[in-house]
């Protein structure tokens, strides 16, 4: 099975993100991977939550979806708090963008979109001694017919 894979919903929002990291982050040396978080700073996995996509079904065959998406970074890490103060900044103007984009109807080219959000800030869910992985949630929310 030969599956065209950038016409996915989660390829799509991958390129959108590209978008919006290229204009917080001043080194564009960075990759956004799927599923799977490399262990070099400034590293980046967009991986689908599972769980049910359908949020409403009307008659006229028209339904209501959404997609989770966990979007994870790896980060320096250490006791300088301007590093730490910088990794939390990122996330909130991250997530700021993310609002922005979505109030002014910059999103990402999914058949059907109306709206993507950000569900949490990002938090930081493990560190040792050089680097830390955060996380936010991103959901994407789309019309289909049936």
């Amino acid at each position: 099975m030969d599956i065209n894979y950038k016409e996915t919903r989660i390829s799509k929002l991958r390129d959108y993100l590209f978008q919006v990291i290229d204009k917080i982050v001043k080194d564009n040396k960075y990759q956004i991977n799927a599923d799977m978080l490399g262990k070099n700073v400034e590293s980046y996995s967009l991986d689908k939550i599972p769980q049910a996509s359908t949020v409403e079904r009307w008659i006229t065959g028209l339904e209501i979806h959404r997609d989770v998406f966990s979007f994870r970074s790896r980060k320096s890490y250490s006791q300088d708090t301007i590093n730490n103060l910088q990794n939390i900044g990122f996330f909130e103007i991250f997530e700021a963008s993310i609002k922005n984009n979505n109030n002014n109807k910059i999103l990402p080219d999914i058949k059907g979109i109306e709206s993507i959000s950000c569900l949490n800030c990002g938090t930081m869910n493990n560190a040792n001694n050089k680097t830390a992985e955060f996380d936010i949630q991103i959901q994407i929310t789309y019309r289909e017919e049936r």
